[in-house]
């Protein structure tokens, strides 16, 4: 990311962890969604969309030398979170050896997601996950639903929205979600929709980075059909989306890598992978496993959002400017245009 990166950094870091006028002896990162009492929620939250605004929460439990910061509970989450505010110690200057980090459980990852509203949402046949609140051609803003559960606050960690086809009773969600599914929790979400909702097919609609020098982030979308996951697996799935795509001129195709977090995108692993993959994000490898352990369908069309290979206007650290932003839109309209044409051919209509 280049000279970007600790300004990417400081958007990310919890204000109570980095404070100039504390120097914490010991930093601990766990697996915890933690939202109330003592956790304090960082000022860095951005409230102004529905959607993947929940941020890791700080709390001080008595010791003054010790912070602990609390990341939805994901092996990969906990692990991204822990080198971003090392690294960014390290950037200004202090000891990024006061980082350690307690990775969480199975359980610990599955309990918050299982008994949260999920399971109100009901039986579906296909959902669309990810950036759902921008899809304008198929939700409202005023239409996101989050169940009657209880009013805890894990309890709401979803919302959607569902198009039902009077004539074959066929479901769609577009499925939002408060936090970040980082990594491997992306992939306990689509178990999830399978076990609790029955759903048969996920579509992801993101964004993720390339290593080809040519993709101008903002202006064209990814997608594919295979993706590699650390410990030597690939995952190949068939493209449901395929079809659908070859006539779009903002739609590219590649292998896709499943990297646990965008620090680890460093100089020596971009010369090592650049030959062989082009698309780089943490969730897309988890999502597809999990979908063809159950039997699912999946596809994604991803905004290309980061140029790891070539240095252009945005990347991570920028692209909510306004140039960013309506690159974007044109983007976005080109995969609403993409998935009408695909739900049309399942006969699921247009919802607004």
């Amino acid at each position: 990311m280049g000279h970007s990166l600790e300004r990417y950094l400081q958007m990310k870091v919890h204000p109570e962890a980095v404070h100039n006028k504390k120097l914490w002896a010991e930093i601990l990162v766990r697996g915890l969604h933690s939202r109330w009492g003592p956790s304090k929620i960082s000022q860095l939250e951005k409230r102004d969309k529905p959607f993947n605004w929940q941020r890791p929460t700080a709390r001080m439990d008595g010791d003054p030398a010790k912070i602990v910061l609390q990341c939805f509970p994901g092996v990969s989450y906990v692990k991204h979170y822990a080198s971003i505010v090392a690294t960014y110690l390290s950037l200004r200057g202090r000891d990024p050896e006061t980082v350690s980090y307690t990775l969480p459980t199975m359980e610990e990852c599955i309990s918050p997601l299982f008994h949260s509203n999920l399971r109100e949402m009901g039986s579906v046949d296909t959902v669309v996950m990810g950036y759902v609140h921008t899809l304008d051609q198929f939700v409202r803003p005023d239409g996101w639903q989050h169940g009657m559960h209880s009013n805890a606050p894990q309890d709401t960690l979803f919302g959607w929205q569902i198009v039902t086809v009077p004539a074959s009773n066929r479901k769609l969600a577009l499925l939002g979600c408060r936090v970040s599914f980082w990594g491997d929790i992306s992939g306990h979400i689509v178990r999830l929709l399978k076990t609790l909702n029955k759903a048969q097919e996920v579509i992801y609609v993101g964004k993720l980075g390339s290593l080809d020098p040519a993709h101008i982030p903002n202006t064209l979308i990814a997608t594919g059909s295979s993706s590699y996951l650390i410990g030597g697996k690939t995952i190949q799935w068939q493209n449901v989306l395929q079809p659908f795509v070859e006539d779009s001129p903002r739609v590219v195709y590649g292998e896709h890598y499943t990297l646990p977090s965008v620090l680890d995108e460093t100089k020596v692993w971009f010369e090592e992978k650049r030959a062989k993959y082009t698309f780089v994000d943490p969730e897309i490898g988890h999502m597809a496993s999990a979908a063809v352990e159950n039997g699912m369908r999946f596809g994604y069309l991803h905004v290309i959002s980061d140029n790891l290979a070539r240095e252009y206007e945005f990347d991570l650290s920028n692209e909510r400017k306004k140039g960013a932003l309506d690159a974007r839109k044109e983007t976005v309209r080109e995969i609403q245009r993409i998935l009408l044409r695909y739900f049309g051919s399942r006969g699921i209509k247009q919802a607004v």
